[in-house]
């Protein structure tokens, strides 16, 4: 397997106090924790843009430094997009690809980027107008003009409606086949859809790193009248009910739960929205975080 980055003891106390991690082609890594917990800054660092930084950072095996080279080989796009609000969709585009390339994009190389991202229909639309959804598009085309091979991603999905967030998923997995991405974020379904591994950030270091596997007998449920406890412990198959929040349940299910489970549930009339996979280790170290309790 290619890395294509590696980071060793990356430290700037007390924001960063010895991050290190490998990232391989084809690879999706989560970088999971609670707000504050140093996701931007190991972010920026990792971008070689954290002045005052020590520890090593190699691309494809050589040291990132001051190689202005190897820069050319990340993509890094913050939580909020640093486009200019004045200027257009193709405008923005432009510029940010002339500074990645050295040189403007011609028509015919931008027209391909703009639809790669569905931004053709708004191309002269001012990025002040554009949505969520459509300024993260918008700075990922931005990011991706050079094509890096190693893509650092802040927050893609945070403040983005459902429809909008599946949208932009959807577009990270298929960018994610062609090289290496690295997703920081608070949000447990952008690890549990999109990652390969997770690691959970805390006070700015690593505690703990897990595979995401897409583990049936632990699942996140969400209802728009959400049943009592008897009610869903009343079916076969559901061994305990782990955590309620915000109209989810987390429920453990019994290795022998049947097959037609979920087609029981959502005959029920509880409005079943959502029914996802869910890791309980890695949930449970971060539920404790989020509260306060030791991980």
């Amino acid at each position: 397997m290619e890395t294509l980055l590696r980071a060793h003891q990356l430290k700037l106390p007390p924001r960063l106090k010895g991050l290190s991690l490998t990232l391989h082609r084809g690879e999706t890594l989560g970088l999971l924790g609670i707000n504050g917990a140093g996701k931007s800054t190991a972010l920026s660092a990792l971008a070689g843009a954290l002045p005052g930084m020590r520890g090593r950072i190699e691309i494809a095996g050589a040291p990132l430094a001051d190689n202005r080279a190897l820069r050319r080989h990340i993509g890094w796009l913050p939580q909020h997009p640093p486009l200019y609000p004045d200027l257009s969709v193709e405008e923005n585009l432009r510029f940010f690809a002339g500074l990645q390339l050295g040189r403007i994009p011609n028509a015919a190389q931008v027209k391909a980027m703009l639809e790669r991202f569905g931004l053709g229909p708004l191309r002269r639309r001012l990025a002040e107008r554009l949505s969520g959804g459509e300024r993260m598009r918008l700075g990922l085309a931005c990011v991706l003009a050079h094509d890096p091979q190693v893509l650092l991603l802040d927050e893609p999905t945070a403040g983005l409606d459902p429809l909008q967030a599946e949208q932009l998923r959807e577009l990270i997995r298929e960018l994610a086949a062609e090289r290496a991405v690295l997703i920081a974020t608070h949000l447990l379904p952008d690890v549990e859809l999109l990652c390969d591994r997770a690691l959970l950030m805390h006070a700015g270091e690593i505690v703990a790193e897990e595979p995401v596997a897409h583990d049936r007998h632990c699942l996140r449920a969400a209802f728009a009248r959400p049943p009592e406890d008897r009610e869903l412990l009343a079916l076969p198959g559901i061994a305990r009910i782990l955590e309620r929040r915000a109209g989810e349940v987390f429920l453990e299910l019994a290795p022998d739960a049947p097959s037609h489970l979920l087609e029981s549930i959502a005959a029920r009339g509880w409005g079943l929205t959502a029914w996802h996979p869910q890791r309980a280790d890695l949930l449970a170290r971060f539920r404790a975080l989020s509260t306060g309790e030791v991980a």
